[in-house]
């Protein structure tokens, strides 16, 4: 009696499994949103600037004047050849048109979100190397159970997520997300506010209102 009273307490009871699943999908759902949260940003200045355009345009360009420099020279070809040429002056001169300085820096910004989402994805990985991100039912993720583990699939008991898989299924979920479903949606109600405000995105974006 008096031994039990006087001596140590005993020990705290260890968390119950929920709340260290809750713990696990808070992680992989921050990890989620500061993914989304870029590509929203890279979405919303690629409407506002049209640098998706512009970025299209440059890809038809560079890969028009290495077919043009590329190619032999021969008269069966030099009609082919020359109409290529004609197609490239014009996508050079569309190019030009829509290349505009705040169309520039917006491309800049552009680029340094996915260098930033690439450094935050390298910054996730390490922090949470060498443990399981979060687990789940086994059946839940069969047959791809062991996959979800790389490179600790042979290690891991089935069910647990890896940092490197979550964040691969995560960077590629939110760039569907954003572009296919939530940029859009959000697009067409702010289009919809736009229409009472005299144009005001319109005016952001550098465009005469509609």
């Amino acid at each position: 009696g008096a031994e039990g009273s006087w001596g140590s307490p005993p020990p705290p009871p260890p968390p119950p499994h929920g709340a260290m699943v809750d713990t696990g999908i808070l992680r992989a759902g921050f990890i989620l949103g500061v993914f989304m949260l870029l590509d929203l940003s890279k979405y919303w200045i690629s409407q506002l600037f049209g640098t998706r355009a512009v970025w299209v345009l440059q890809q038809d360009v560079r890969a028009l004047r290495h077919h043009v420099n590329n190619s032999s020279v021969s008269p069966r070809s030099a009609g082919h050849r020359h109409a290529r040429e004609r197609l490239l002056r014009d996508k050079e001169r569309q190019l030009f048109e829509l290349t505009t300085p705040s169309t520039r820096r917006a491309l800049f910004y552009g680029h340094y979100l996915s260098v930033l989402k690439g450094i935050c994805g390298f910054v996730i990985s390490v922090t949470f190397w060498g443990e399981p991100l979060f687990s789940v039912k086994r059946t839940s993720v069969w047959p791809l159970g062991r996959w979800l583990a790389v490179p600790h699939g042979h290690e891991w008991e089935a069910g647990a997520v890896g940092v490197a898989p979550w964040l691969v299924l995560s960077a590629a979920a939110s760039t569907a997300i954003c572009d296919g479903v939530v940029g859009p949606a959000m697009e067409f109600a702010m289009k919809r506010l736009d229409r009472g405000s005299g144009g005001f995105l319109d005016l952001i974006g550098g465009r005469s209102p509609r």
